[in-house]
């Protein structure tokens, strides 16, 4: 292998008197100057390959062989040290340090071999071009797998030189580690879900081979530009974290669009993309020829063997001219260009192949090269709008909106378009756009509601700027508008059509949702900071956490009556919507994993392909659905539901899912979803899990949900009732089930990890945990009927803090779609609160003072 070229040794000196001989002589043949350029090219393949490949262990001996002294730092800091040694310091013949040699020095000693040699331990480097080979295949094979953890690798610093920055990221790419599920798997590392991939019975009844219905990737050409296209989105990825953007003043003139940018027939970059142009004018060409009746014999055998092997050259071929290209890039424009090129090209390919496309599921869209190209540009989008060039934003929106990629990003692409419109005061053709992308069906609620609010804005301001024209006219022009005469315009009747459809989105856009409002005392104040408090157990707080303490112990139960005796009871947990999330997981997890044809590619997947198209999977499970639903909410008991849902998180626990947010504490975090199943309703979970199902909304985005779910469960009195409670279940002050004690969850109500329970001084029966399994111990405490059992779902903004459209939407859904209480609750700052007390006593006291005054008349 090292000989054929597809490794490179580790450089240490060599291993024969004759390869020393032979390198010395050829080092006398060079010039100082020549030999110097060699020592270094050495030294830096030398310390990467130990930089790769060397533990921070080994770094400290070697540092230690090379100075004489002991180092204890962190890894990056150990190696920069060694490499300012290696590279300034000399030894006393003049003779650089030889780092490879005492490292491989190293290795030997740490390996216990009997009889070693200092062949026996070898470090190897593969070649780039045998890397890239490698990483290709494994990317083939794991392409629509789920890497098990999320990667943390070291990013490029923070950069303006755009250049430098893609060279450094398409470095990153190369080189670094890669996770191999299959590995995990096989070792017991981690765990997928079971599903069954589509199979077919061959000749042989007792062999059976994987077969999907439809392939993914139609020919080599689509593969291959996939691959380019993914590896352009993760350098641009790289590029749109560690970019140095210095965003311009408000006076910032942007200039007119350069020439690059007006043409669109520019031939694309890369030779992968550039084959897809040479297959369609192929096809053209012989069409033509078909038309004139020409045809044209080969030499079969010899063409054939001609075109194979040309074949497999371009595919390696356009790998080396990507990365070549790559190095050549300077700028964020060469980057973007060339992405647009791309998929210019390649839309002109789908649309002339489009029989070959037709009978492709949709969910494999992901799996070809406009989706990342698509993602390539939606990312510039962004960048551009920071240095303020709008037109060149405006310019990618318009082009996105005509690819038929991405399209859960339609409506935030309709809103930025319509938003950088009004930054390039073409206020009439915002208005414009807002009004295309209401018509729009791929358009999701929560962008609905944006583009809603903008176009009522615009029509506003417009009403105001038609004002200040008409206030403007003189006598004489306004008598002329009134007569038909004037050359001033009068508003069409489309655009009053159009506002008044506009006036009645408002009202379906404007959701009254139920809030409350707390005061909370600030312990600072900055803008862009998360907020933090001073609790009501006097430690330093979240803004989640100070409404977490404010429902268990000063919450009234009657809002409308304020009662505080029955005040608190409620034990919650800041969730953000994992719970209904792991709900809908479990309960559906048959529903979810069923075998059907093409969503499972390979063993390694964390969902299947079709989730996130609803239509889709629903039209493919509508039976296993509506099944599951009727089960849920009818046939089965409450015993039954439970001891499913138990079943099921026992069997499936920590396996790599999409579904479900696996806690720390198994047990605990059981019995707290078993409480709330409990407390949710039949009728209420069975609407969640239909909308989870069916929603095209919750298939494109799961964010939104409301921060904390809420439980309460009052017991009755011992007066009220002559059976005797269990000693197990620990009751707080306020009559009710304390459920963070009774599920065994630690109480995490302040930043200092300290709580203060209103029972601490109770039996300490109370503090053991109960070996009962957690569905046995749900299971006895509800059989007694005579609780009062609540939940509820609350959303916490803080001082600086407001809803987003997303949690608009969810707040709507959630109260009338699927029945569940949840709302809103403010924590002020104390100057804020007393300023609205004030103005609603004030707008209170005007609204009544006309009945005071008709009161007196009517005395």
């Amino acid at each position: 292998m090292t000989d054929a070229g597809f490794l490179q040794p580790f450089p240490t000196a060599p291993a024969s008197p004759r390869a020393a001989k032979t390198i010395a002589t050829t080092a006398e043949n060079l010039s100082p100057g020549r030999q110097e350029k060699q020592e270094l090219a050495r030294l830096d393949m030398a310390l990467d390959a130990i930089e790769c490949c060397a533990t921070a262990p080994e770094l400290a001996a070697l540092y230690r062989k090379m100075t004489g002294s002991k180092k204890h730092v962190a890894k990056a800091d150990l190696m920069a040290a060694i490499k300012k040694v290696a590279k300034t310091q000399r030894r006393i013949d003049g003779s650089r340090i030889p780092v490879a040699q005492l490292m491989q020095q190293i290795w030997l000693e740490a390996y216990p071999l009997s009889g070693k040699r200092s062949s026996d331990v070898m470090a190897l480097r593969m070649t780039p071009a045998t890397r890239d080979l490698i990483l290709r295949l494994h990317r083939l094979f794991y392409f629509v797998s789920t890497p098990p953890f999320n990667a943390t690798s070291l990013m490029p610093p923070q950069m303006e030189d755009v250049g430098q920055l893609i060279t450094l990221a398409a470095h990153k790419l190369r080189q670094e580690p890669t996770q191999w599920p299959g590995l995990m798997v096989f070792f017991k590392k981690v765990a997928y879900p079971e599903y069954t991939l589509t199979k077919c019975s061959s000749a042989d009844e007792t062999a059976t081979e994987m077969l999907n219905s439809h392939r993914v990737f139609p020919s080599s050409e689509a593969y291959v530009s996939y691959e380019v296209a993914h590896q352009l989105h993760r350098i641009m990825s790289v590029v749109e974290q560690c970019i140095q953007i210095e965003t311009p003043e408000k006076e910032y003139q942007e200039p007119d669009l350069e020439l690059k940018w007006v043409l669109s027939d520019a031939p694309p970059v890369f030779y992968a993309f550039q084959r897809l142009l040479l297959i369609l004018y192929e096809d053209e060409e012989e069409t033509e020829t078909e038309d004139e009746c020409v045809i044209v014999e080969k030499n079969s055998a010899q063409s054939d063997m001609v075109e194979e092997k040309a074949s497999a050259n371009w595919q390696m071929r356009s790998w080396e001219q990507f990365y070549c290209e790559i190095e050549k890039m300077q700028s964020l424009d060469d980057l973007v260009l060339a992405s647009r090129g791309c998929l210019q090209a390649y839309l002109k390919w789908m649309k002339a192949a489009a029989f070959e496309f037709s009978s492709i599921p949709i969910f494999f869209s992901k799996c070809n090269a406009g989706y990342h190209l698509v993602r390539i540009l939606h990312t510039a989008v962004g960048l551009y709008e920071k240095m303020r060039k709008y037109q060149i934003a405006t310019l990618l929106l318009n082009e996105l909106l005509a690819a038929p990629f991405l399209e859960r990003k339609r409506g935030y692409w309709w809103d930025r378009l319509a938003l950088n419109l009004e930054h390039l005061k073409c206020d009439d053709q915002a208005r414009g756009t807002c009004l295309n992308a209401l018509k729009d069906p791929h358009v999701l609620a929560a962008d609905r509601i944006a583009l809603e609010r903008r176009l009522q804005r615009l029509l506003r301001q417009k009403d105001r700027d038609e004002r200040k024209r008409v206030e403007s006219l003189s006598t004489a022009d306004l008598l002329l508008q009134n007569t038909g005469t004037s050359l001033i315009a009068p508003r069409s009747n489309n655009e009053e059509v159009a506002e008044e459809k506009m006036a009645s989105a408002e009202t379906h856009s404007t959701y009254a949702y139920r809030q409350n409002h707390i005061v909370g005392r600030p312990l600072n104040r900055q803008m862009g900071e998360k907020s933090r408090f001073v609790g009501y157990d006097d430690e330093p707080c979240t803004v989640e956490q100070v409404v977490l303490q404010y429902y268990r112990d000063h919450h009234p139960v009657d809002e409308v009556s304020g009662d505080k005796l029955r005040a608190g009871g409620w034990y919650g947990v800041h969730s953000e919507g994992s719970v209904l999330r792991n709900m809908f997981g479990i309960l559906m997890w048959d529903v979810l994993y069923a075998s059907i044809a093409d969503v499972f590619q390979t063993p390694f997947q964390s969902a299947p392909l079709d989730f996130g198209y609803a239509n889709v999977f629903y039209g493919n499970r509508r039976d296993l659905i509506e099944g599951r639903i009727s089960q849920v909410k009818d046939e089965w008991t409450q015993e039954e539901l439970l001891s499913t849902f138990a079943t099921r998180w026992s069997s499936e626990f920590g396996k790599v899912t999409r579904f479900v947010s696996w806690p720390s504490d198994e047990v605990a975090s059981l019995q707290y979803h078993l409480l709330a199943i409990a407390l949710i309703g039949r009728t209420q979970l069975a609407n969640l899990l239909r909308y989870m199902a069916t929603s095209k909304e919750f298939h494109q985005a799961q964010n939104g949900l409301p921060d904390l779910l809420l439980l309460r469960i009052e017991l009755p009195r011992p007066e009220e009732n002559p059976i005797p409670l269990s000693p197990e279940w620990p009751i707080d002050s306020h009559n009710c089930l304390n459920v963070h004690a009774f599920c065994g969850m630690d109480e995490q109500l302040n930043m200092n990890e300290k709580t203060q329970s209103p029972e601490e001084d109770s039996s300490e029966v109370l503090e053991e945990k109960t070996e009962v399994e957690p569905l046995e111990r749900v299971l006895y405490l509800l059989k007694d009927k005579t609780y009062i059992a609540s939940l509820k779902l609350v959303e916490v903004k803080g001082p600086r803090d407001r809803l987003s459209d997303k949690q608009l939407l969810w707040l709507q859904v959630l109260n009338e779609e699927i029945g569940i209480d949840a709302r809103v609750m403010h924590v002020e700052e104390p100057e804020k609160h007393a300023k609205r007390k004030k103005k609603d006593s004030t707008t209170t006291s005007v609204k009544a003072a006309p009945k005071k005054r008709q009161n007196k008349r009517r005395k």
